[in-house]
């Protein structure tokens, strides 16, 4: 048994989101992840004048 549900989408933006959600599990369990803080202050400098560059990936 799958420890990820299989499901079938119908249509093709919900199966994007949902293979965008399965490829960001897969990355956080290899690891691949940042810091709630550098990913919150980038998103913070949003809209600002003082727009941060994403944080780079793991």
């Amino acid at each position: 048994m799958s420890a990820h549900p299989i499901v079938q989408h119908d249509d093709a933006e919900t199966t994007a989101f949902a293979d965008a959600v399965r490829d960001g599990i897969r990355a956080a369990d290899e690891g691949r992840k940042r810091p709630y803080s550098e990913v919150r202050n980038w998103l913070l400098s949003w809209g600002t004048e003082h727009e941060k560059p994403a944080p780079q990936r793991g």
